[in-house]
């Protein structure tokens, strides 16, 4: 360090107020096809731009901007009892693929699993207060589904500060109500009411003995606004139905949420719930909203301006069979006004999704003419591969991997991501089997290691437990933000129940000889009576790459890529 003592005496060492650059602007441009609405899946979307003379471009502070609509499917707002948000991480999430070429040459590439890629380099690149602000402000990265519901529901609350805050929900069983109990040999003689799915009606029959309550007195005991749910009913899932009309006469319409009628018996239980209303700020409320994100390709990474040159962004989406289901998330456990049909589609009647526009922003500045050069750009690319674990036992599954890899970070994700609309593609999280997945099953491993290039990670084996009453999962937790030096972030980073919640992923610095080109992973669990039926393993392996770039008067004339 200099002298205190030691002073400026020439212009040259005093620092640069716009660092050598002038007219610093964002130059939109649109895509080379319409994307709006139906149009979006039908086939790779390509921006293309260039720059010459004195323009630079900025890859690192470049987005891209896309509008949307996200209502039900007749065009009315979502409410929170619809219970369909946005995905966490929206974007990533409509594009299966993605490539930046320069000069047609490709320099960085996402082969596959691109919101996977997107969140893991969100998550270790970027700290709690930008996820918490920016992040969730621009492309809803808040781990919770309930907080991303309430901003896009028309009488959502800011619930962030609140959430467990107040008193439950109240549930009456049906003796407390006043109807006779259920059961008994003889079904016909109980109060009893039958559900019809195709028009969602409860219809009430008081039974032959007359027991319990007339008609009337059964209708006033579900008012529009309550919910109405079966229990303990075999086949019959729990979920809480909202009434929407009540004729005063034992027939009410509440929400369709069962898939099949339910015959009438009086020794099917049921119960009321009364939701309590949350006491907070109304949130945004927002229906058609912006949201905008830079593509997790590494040539977006490079923060220095890059001079002339001609480049094109390729961006493959997701097909229009499955697009619509990936942009959203609907509550974990609950048909939630399910927006699909049976087999998984999408029901347009239900739900809609809806691109408004797309642009790409990119920052520019002018600066020093670049006409005879040759540079080099430092590229950190990032992949994903994916192996379904099929049991639970000591296993192992082999990788390979680039030879200049120099991390390793495995997750595990349920296969029904994409389908189910309960499941992200952005979480690291597997599920039990069931049309209504509930418990996680990711956080039983207790056994792991990484074996490449000779060494083996951690060491000794990772052992791991997250049961009742029972977390052992700090260790890996602290050690993962070790190794991505997010324990060191002054803008800190995710706590550990984030984690938990976002999916928990195990990553590894990985420093070798300089000689070493292994290319061989192998990845080794165990898990304690967890339910991998849809569970799978992904291995991300980080590697260096080099691309070298000769401009002759002022004209990009060689791109050449490799290994570092």
């Amino acid at each position: 360090m200099s002298s205190i003592f030691e002073l400026k005496t020439d212009t040259s060492e005093l620092s640069s107020a716009n660092e050598g650059t002038s007219k610093m602007e964002y130059e939109q441009h649109p895509p080379t096809r319409d994307v709006v609405g139906n149009n979006f899946p039908n086939g790779a979307i390509h921006f293309r731009f260039q720059t010459s003379g004195q323009k630079w471009w900025v890859p690192s502070r470049s987005y891209m901007r896309m509008r949307v609509q996200l209502t039900k499917g007749d065009g009315t707002p979502i409410d929170t009892a619809f219970g369909v948000a946005p995905n966490m991480g929206l974007m990533s999430n409509l594009f299966q693929s993605g490539e930046m070429r320069i000069n047609d040459k490709v320099v960085s590439r996402i082969a596959d699993f691109m919101p996977q890629v997107d969140a893991l380099k969100t998550r270790i690149t970027k700290s709690k207060s930008w996820v918490d602000s920016i992040g969730e402000s621009t492309n809803w990265w808040a781990e919770s589904q309930a907080l991303r519901l309430a901003e896009v529901s028309n009488d959502g609350r800011i619930i962030r500060d609140t959430v467990g805050v107040g008193p439950a929900d109240v549930e009456t069983t049906r003796v407390a109500m006043g109807f006779d109990p259920a059961g008994g040999a003889d079904g016909a003689r109980r109060n009893q009411w039958g559900y019809g799915q195709v028009g969602g009606t409860l219809v009430y029959q008081r039974g032959a003995d007359n027991a319990g309550l007339t008609a009337a007195e059964a209708s006033a005991q579900f008012p529009v606004g309550s919910f109405f749910k079966y229990v303990g009913v075999p086949t019959v899932p729990e979920v809480e139905m909202e009434v929407l009309t009540n004729d005063g006469a034992g027939n009410l319409t509440v929400e369709r949420l069962l898939a099949a009628d339910v015959a009438t018996d009086g020794r099917k239980n049921f119960a009321r719930v009364v939701k309590t209303p949350i006491v907070a700020p109304d949130s945004r409320q927002i229906g058609s909203f912006e949201t905008f994100w830079t593509p997790p390709l590494s040539l977006f990474d490079i923060d220095h301006g890059l001079p002339s040159g001609r480049y094109e962004l390729v961006l493959n989406p997701q097909t229009s069979s499955s697009y619509m289901k990936r942009a959203i998330e609907t509550v974990l456990g609950q048909a939630s006004k399910n927006p699909q049909l049976p087999g998984g589609a999408i029901d347009p009647a239900n739900v809609r999704f809806r691109v408004v526009d797309f642009y790409l922003y990119c920052a520019t500045v002018d600066g020093p003419r670049a006409d005879d050069i040759t540079y080099l750009l430092d590229l950190e690319q990032t992949r994903c591969q994916a192996e379904k674990i099929d049991t639970t036992n000591f296993q192992q599954k082999n990788f390979d991997v680039s030879p200049s890899t120099f991390a390793l970070c495995a997750a595990y994700q349920d296969l029904r991501v994409g389908e189910n609309t309960a499941l992200s593609s952005s979480k690291f999280k597997s599920y039990e089997a069931g049309a209504l997945p509930t418990v996680s099953q990711e956080l039983k491993l207790n056994r792991f290691f990484i074996n490449y290039a000779g060494q083996n990670l951690p060491a000794p084996d990772a052992d791991p437990e997250f049961v009742a009453g029972i977390d052992y999962t700090t260790q890996r937790y602290g050690e993962t933000q070790v190794y991505t030096c997010a324990f060191f972030d002054t803008g800190g980073c995710e706590d550990i129940e984030e984690w938990h919640e976002r999916g928990a992923y195990y990553y590894f610095a990985w420093p070798r000889d300089g000689t070493d080109r292994s290319t061989r992973v192998n990845v080794h669990q165990q898990f304690n009576a967890a339910d991998v039926s849809n569970m799978r393993l992904l291995l991300f392996d980080l590697s260096k790459q080099v691309a070298r770039i000769s401009i002759r008067d002022g004209r990009v004339v060689d791109v050449q890529l490799e290994d570092a």
